[in-house]
């Protein structure tokens, strides 16, 4: 039998003392953590949530960790702004919270990578909604406001990595001009036809370079490359085809990449560069590759969360709001954003859909200010007339209609009228009222002007002011917390799926920490 010698201070068998430490666990795992940490809340919301449903695909092999427990960690690691994967495999294995959600298993961060790019991808957006709803369930949310607004995410890319639309079609242009003087030039050397055009595929060159290849087989000769040796001119022309046609796929990879983008980052191809700002002080627009994250906030909460690749807000609002139909199977009443989503088609959208026109537009907190107002040639300060024609100052009516003007290139067709007074070849102050050379004319269109005066009634009013102020306060303040008290910056991931899921998982990790400490809010004031 072997024999042990302990040589630990806690054991001086020497004396007779015995001071050995029992190992002990509480049963109820509550009876350790405090009720106001925030795994209480977050298995209050959890418990009222099928996770099951999300991951039923098929496995092969090694099923590996369970991904209900795999969701828990991840989504209380990050609620707990522990985003880091490494991070996340040590909590596993030393937090008694994370120890007690992982039932004491301990996933590696490469098991947390391929569990959130494999799995979580594919049904984060159905997870975000049922939390959504299951938080609403728990506080009662007011959906009938919803606080909208925009904010640009730096992208995980290297800032000088970009690539611009207009530069590219501006090399695209010089190759087709110096492949129109190579064709004339080839075609009286050698007697071919080669058509010449204003424009020209990659494809269109390959065929003139492999046809130059076929004339230089038949003729025996060998194309040769390096120093000292001498190229023929038929292989002088194969080459400077290849060298163009090479350039013509890369442009129009950019291109393809580009689509309705005027840039995109090498190392992130669907980032796009955009205005971003360091801070209160500098706000001085520097160029970096980003993702423009739009959210729609009720209650405090977020309700919904959309990224987009256009940097300007204008033109996210309709799918933003058509995906929130979609997933809740209604339009709020009242949509309030600020003046970067009043356009003709967002406002006109909402009244076709039976939402109130709270979207404010360019010029309204700047069309009553003095400065604005003492502008007097400016279309927007002049008076009408009876008959409802504008008056510019020398009291000059508008009232002779010249024609109309159709735009049908947004959402809704708009049509605008353009007028003229006919005396502004009299006229004293042509020179400070108009630049043109001959009449001045004013385009007004009469259905926007409506719909902008409704704005202005709906936000005029003690409602509407509150609603002003609000939007401020919670979606102004969600950014606020997402940015500067979860330190979260700058994504982490790259391409758009890969930067939805982070996202997602952000926005999933600030619902839950709201609904927290406003339970604990609640709670103080009830004790209190």
């Amino acid at each position: 039998m072997n024999t042990i010698e302990i040589l630990e201070s806690n054991y001086p068998i020497s004396n007779g003392n015995y001071n050995a430490f029992q190992c002990k666990l509480p049963l109820d795992f509550f009876t350790v953590v405090p009720v106001d940490d925030p795994v209480t809340s977050f298995v209050e919301i959890m418990k009222g949530i099928d996770t099951s449903k999300y991951f039923n695909c098929l496995h092969r092999g090694n099923k590996g960790y369970d991904p209900n427990m795999m969701l828990q960690v991840t989504l209380f690691a990050f609620m707990n702004d522990e985003r880091e994967l490494r991070k996340m495999e040590e909590l596993c294995k030393y937090d008694i919270r994370y120890m007690w959600l992982s039932n004491e298993q301990t996933p590696s961060f490469m098991a947390f990578q391929r569990f959130i790019s494999e799995k979580l991808s594919m049904s984060i957006e159905d997870i975000f909604f049922d939390i959504v709803k299951r938080i609403s369930e728990l506080d009662d949310i007011d959906t009938s406001k919803l606080y909208i607004d925009g904010t640009k995410i730096e992208a995980n890319a290297k800032k000088n990595s970009f690539v611009w639309k207009k530069a590219i079609l501006g090399y695209q242009q010089k190759s087709f001009l110096k492949v129109s003087q190579l064709i004339s030039s080839f075609n009286q050397h050698f007697e071919t036809c080669f058509e010449i055009k204003s424009a020209y595929s990659a494809d269109d060159i390959g065929l003139i370079a492999d046809q130059l290849m076929r004339m230089m087989v038949e003729a025996n000769i060998e194309t040769v490359y390096g120093k000292g040796k001498r190229r023929s001119p038929l292989q002088k022309y194969y080459d400077e085809f290849l060298d163009i046609y090479i350039k013509l796929i890369r442009y129009e990879k950019s291109l393809e990449i580009c689509g309705d983008r005027n840039s995109y980052s090498k190392t992130d191809h669907d980032a796009t560069m955009m205005n971003m700002k360091y801070d209160y002080y500098n706000q001085t627009g520097v160029f970096k590759p980003g993702y423009n994250l739009q959210i729609g906030v009720s209650d405090e909460y977020i309700m919904h969360m959309e990224i987009f690749s256009n940097p300007a807000d204008i033109k996210t609002y309709i799918p933003f709001m058509k995906k929130y139909r979609e997933i809740y199977g209604y339009y709020p009443k009242w949509p309030i954003g600020d003046a970067g989503y009043g356009s003709y088609d967002n406002l006109l959208f909402n009244v076709i859909n039976g939402m109130e026109l709270g979207l404010k537009y360019n010029y309204y907190a700047k069309k009553n200010t003095k400065k604005f107002k003492n502008k007097i040639y400016n279309q927007m300060n002049w008076t009408c007339d009876e008959r409802g024609f504008k008056v510019c100052p020398q009291g000059h009516s508008f009232n002779i209609e010249k024609k109309e003007r159709w735009n049908n290139k947004g959402e809704y067709l708009q049509i605008s009228r353009v007028f003229e007074c006919g005396k502004c070849h009299t006229c004293e102050v042509k020179t400070k009222c108009t630049k043109a050379k001959e009449q001045r004319k004013i385009q007004i269109n009469y259905a926007l002007d409506e719909l902008l005066n409704k704005v202005d009634e709906n936000l005029g009013t003690e409602d509407g002011k509150e609603m002003k102020r609000q939007r401020s306060i919670q979606v102004e303040g969600a950014f606020g917390v997402i940015k500067q008290d979860m330190n979260y910056m700058r994504l982490r991931r790259r391409g758009k799926i890969n930067v939805r899921t982070e996202l997602l998982l952000i926005g999933i990790a600030y619902n839950i920490r709201k609904y927290h400490n406003k339970k604990m809010r609640n709670r103080k004031s009830i004790v209190s």
